[in-house]
């Protein structure tokens, strides 16, 4: 898939912009705070109906304005028309193909993987950093898990709040076994979900991981859920992991009581990254730690292609000063073979003339678009 125009009304810094992009590769290159990264994060509503910079839509709104609108043509078997409209005074309106929708059909008509500086923390962030990172890649190809995960965290806030009101009043605690059931349930399910994403993942990773050490170094991606920590986790069930989900809600019931909240479930899940079977947040250099965190962004790309069938959309913010020589030549050879990739830089000094040849560069300054 690849993105043929996209259109933007009041968004962020820009009054009005629309654009034609090459189906490989498009630079963008600008000065900081000249709208860079604002482009890629309207892609990105595009693909996921919000934001990864904000939780406020209403932040994207141009200042003095009173909404904003964001369009794109996408072209896949056939073309998909999308948009995203956002006003200070109504809700959120998702557009298919000019009907409106919801986000449950919006998400996964354009799918995309974001590289960008943060990307790097990956391997030394929180716990809730990776299941996001994992959560968005599934989320995109699984419209099923989608739904299991928004069901579940709404059980996980209302089962919290029963926790906490049943401290004091008891007799509250008596619709606990009805909440149990519904968070082993559909907890169980991610699990699973999760289990199977991670073990390609780790697969194909490992393979990108061995090209661009040259065959010195093996990475492992682990999962690591919440009933299980270790470096060497099992492959279970659908029903193994129901039981386990269940005993142990069983057996923290009075932890969970006296803290108010929900101590065991896959909001509770990590992932690991190990390098020659050593854990690389706590002894891996910083050189190695972005090679498995480059290596796992491509792997969730090819990974996304054989769920779907076609390759998602690469969006690269300022990441090639943030790559040596090395890893950056080997990351722009394979997204140049594959996909459409879109990507800021504030100069071309990172790119071979190969690349360029074949690039539409574009330069951004205050907004507009050159």
């Amino acid at each position: 898939m690849w993105i043929r125009t996209i259109a933007l009304r009041n968004f962020r810094n820009y009054d009005s912009l629309d654009l034609e992009l090459n189906p490989g590769f498009n630079i963008f290159v600008g000065s900081n705070a000249q709208g860079k990264t604002n482009l890629l994060e309207a892609i990105y509503v595009l693909s996921l109906s919000k934001s990864y910079r904000t939780a406020r839509d209403t932040e994207l709104i141009k200042h003095q304005a009173a909404q904003t609108r964001i369009e794109a043509s996408v072209q896949r078997i056939a073309v998909l028309d999308l948009a995203v409209t956002v006003s200070e005074y109504e809700p959120k309106k998702l557009e298919l193909n000019r009907k409106r929708t919801n986000a449950n059909s919006f998400i996964g008509k354009l799918n995309t993987v974001l590289f960008i500086p943060d990307s790097l923390q990956l391997v030394k962030g929180s716990p809730g950093e990776r299941r996001r990172f994992l959560d968005i890649q599934i989320c995109q190809v699984d419209p099923i898990y989608r739904g299991s995960l928004l069901k579940y965290q709404r059980v996980v806030r209302q089962r919290n709040s029963l926790l906490k009101s049943g401290y004091n009043q008891r007799s509250l605690l008596k619709q606990l076994p009805v909440w149990d059931n519904q968070l082993v349930g559909l907890g169980s399910k991610i699990v699973l979900r999760r289990q199977e994403a991670l073990t390609r993942l780790n697969k194909i990773s490992r393979s990108v991981h061995t090209k661009i050490s040259g065959g010195l170094e093996e990475l492992s991606v682990i999962y690591q859920p919440f009933f299980q920590k270790g470096q060497n986790y099992t492959q279970l069930s659908l029903q193994e992991i129901r039981d386990i989900f269940f005993g142990l809600v069983q057996e923290k019931k009075q932890q969970e009581i006296r803290r108010g909240y929900t101590l065991v479930g896959p909001h509770r899940d990590d992932v690991a990254f190990l390098i020659n079977g050593a854990n690389i947040k706590r002894f891996g250099s910083q050189g190695q730690q972005r090679t498995a965190v480059l290596s796992y962004i491509l792997a969730e790309m090819e990974l996304m292609s054989q769920e779907t069938g076609e390759y998602p959309v690469v969006l690269l913010d300022d990441v090639m000063s943030e790559l040596d020589r090395k890893r950056r030549s080997f990351l722009l050879s394979v997204l140049n073979e594959k996909v459409q990739t879109i990507l800021t830089a504030t100069n071309l000094s990172g790119f071979e003339q190969e690349i360029l040849k074949t690039a539409s560069v574009f330069q951004i300054q205050s907004g507009k678009i050159f």
